[in-house]
């Protein structure tokens, strides 16, 4: 051998498409701006307090990580449940650190992950990362989530079940009593995975409550994440909650020090700031509202959202030329083939001014286009919900 061995499984992995940074489409084009409506990141920026209580540990930036950590999993398990001490709750470096542990965990000597078509491409590159393989299950009408065709998936080597509740990109939530019926009906054999990264801004009354489940000993994990609900993305934090036959495992796979505790200490404040919540999910119920009642204005396909983001459905020129056209002005969106959609975009709510730009932006490129508009399809999702697409 005359080379360093490689794993099969790291080469044939697609690489997740992260897209260009701002800095780097203002270069290309000669932007002054670019308004970023493309990584469902907060419309309004941090928490004040958030901010604070991170400049105030910045003097203990050469300090490895101390005992913070320990006291945040407590403060996290006395919000969320009262069955529940710090030993319910795993921080991770942001939920995909945290979905990196579980497929650790699991995913070994072969077996299988199942969960949706279109979904997060993460789900899929890390069950294939630790040889494993994933299993997609189709859609109902409007890209909602199929759980009976999940089921159908599940099988004796079946090691977890990825949900995405709100789903990214479909933007829909799945309800309580869809949840209980699957929950009751899959072999105990399989860790059901809940990724709820945008949780926060469902305004339905009937949406999945993963904290009951985790209490109640089912096989359940449910991810959370401060990067959308509390506008801290960049600071990496994120947690994993789950009853402690499943916690306590898949803490042997937490790397040390993942978890800094000048981002904890952020994401801790973050949890009191009671004005900044409200004002954020305000924010962002409202744009999403707007964004979608102005697609159906412009003759726009879209998928109902309950996440920070809407996304185009059908879009009516080729997905790369509307993302270019879109750029060229200054404005970043999301297309989403890697999602399971190729033919549809992902618009992040913004604030108000970005979309209003966004909207009028949009109208420009199919007023130049001689576009002749079909009539969207986003009225049709809510009357077969039963039906399956592929």
């Amino acid at each position: 051998m005359n080379r360093p061995r490689m794993n099969p499984n790291l080469l044939e992995l697609p690489i997740y498409p992260a897209g260009k940074s701002v800095k780097e489409i203002q270069q290309e084009y000669g932007l002054a701006r670019v308004i970023n409506m493309a990584s469902n990141e907060s419309p309004i920026g941090p928490s004040p307090l958030a901010v604070q209580a991170y400049e105030r540990m910045l003097t203990a930036t050469h300090q490895y990580p101390s005992g913070l950590e320990e006291r945040f999993r407590k403060k996290l398990a006395n919000r969320l449940h009262p069955s529940f001490d710090e030993n319910n709750i795993i921080i991770g470096n942001g939920s995909t650190d945290l979905l990196r542990m579980i497929t650790q965990a699991f995913v070994f000597e072969g077996g299988n992950a199942v969960m949706s078509r279109v979904a997060s491409p993460i789900y899929r590159i890390l069950t294939m990362t630790h040889g494993g393989s994933p299993r997609l299950a189709g859609m109902r009408i409007g890209y909602r989530q199929d759980l009976g065709a999940i089921k159908n998936l599940v099988d004796y080597d079946t090691r977890i079940v990825f949900l995405c509740s709100p789903n990214n990109p479909s933007g829909e939530s799945i309800d309580k009593t869809e949840a209980d019926a699957f929950i009751s009906k899959l072999p105990k054999h399989v860790v059901i995975v809940f990724d709820e990264a945008y949780h926060d801004f469902v305004d339905q009354p009937d949406q999945v409550d993963t904290i009951n489940y985790c209490a109640a000993g089912h096989n359940v994990l449910s991810l959370r994440s401060f990067s959308a609900a509390t506008g801290l993305a960049n600071l990496r934090v994120g947690y994993l909650v789950g009853p402690r036959k499943l916690t306590d495992y898949v803490r042997q796979t937490v790397l040390p020090f993942n978890s800094g505790d000048i981002a904890l200490a952020a994401a801790e404040a973050s949890l009191y700031d009671t004005a900044y919540l409200e004002l954020h999910i305000k924010t962002v119920i409202l744009g999403r509202n707007y964004l979608e009642s102005s697609f159906r204005d412009l003759g726009l396909s879209y998928l109902p959202s309950q996440g920070n983001f809407v996304t185009i459905i059908d879009v009516p020129i080729a997905p790369e030329s509307f993302v270019e056209a879109l750029l060229r002005r200054g404005i970043l969106v999301k297309p989403m083939g890697a999602f399971g959609l190729p033919n549809a975009l992902r618009v992040s709510v913004g604030t108000l001014a970005d979309n209003e730009k966004l909207v009028s932006t949009l109208d420009q490129i199919i007023n130049q286009s001689s576009i002749v508009m079909p009539k969207p399809r986003s009225s049709l999702t809510s009357r077969f919900q039963d039906s399956t697409w592929p």
